[in-house]
């Protein structure tokens, strides 16, 4: 509920609509996959975990949104040892892959708590944004996973929910 997938899909579609960049959101949390559906195709029902067993292609499972270099590789469908799937050699070789066609891998992720395939993703990808959802992730929390993600390149925060209007000025 911290709004990691809206967050994905919307920086995707920036960098792809406004700058003009070949972007691919990859759905990482395997276990309960949120990507909309009706991003689907109707006779598209694979995803990452078919591409990881190798029961079809990369290209097959990847669907471009829009004609401005917005990609889609859903997760479809779910599963529970997504951990294994995570840090299988077939999963490195996809992200290989995948950075031959596209300037930006955007990998929304599970939550990082809690942290058995966060810890497998730390250590294939270069960085991480952290999603905090405003008045509803406790701070101390927020603490907790900054220190529990371990030689994680963490590039920040996105902060959703937060009032807009603030009564104070600071220059």
């Amino acid at each position: 509920g911290e709004g990691k997938t809206i967050t994905s899909l919307n920086l995707a579609y920036v960098m792809a609509h406004d700058f003009n960049k070949k972007v691919i959101v990859v759905e990482c949390d395997l276990k309960k996959p949120s990507i909309p559906s009706y991003f689907m195709e109707p006779d598209n029902n694979y995803g990452l975990i078919n591409v990881i067993n190798g029961e079809i292609d990369l290209k097959t499972a990847i669907i471009q949104v829009e004609n401005v270099g917005f990609y889609l590789l859903t997760a479809r469908p779910n599963t529970k040892n997504s951990c294994k799937l995570l840090g299988s050699q077939n999963m490195k070789a996809i992200l290989n892959m995948l950075k031959t066609e596209f300037d930006y891998i955007i990998i929304d992720s599970p939550p990082v708590l809690p942290l058995a395939d966060m810890n497998v993703l730390c250590k294939i990808v270069d960085g991480l944004i952290l999603v905090v959802k405003a008045g509803k992730t406790p701070k101390d929390l927020v603490t907790k996973c900054i220190h529990s993600l371990h030689n994680a390149n963490i590039l920040g925060i996105v902060l959703n929910g937060a009032d807009a209007v603030s009564k104070r000025y600071y220059y």
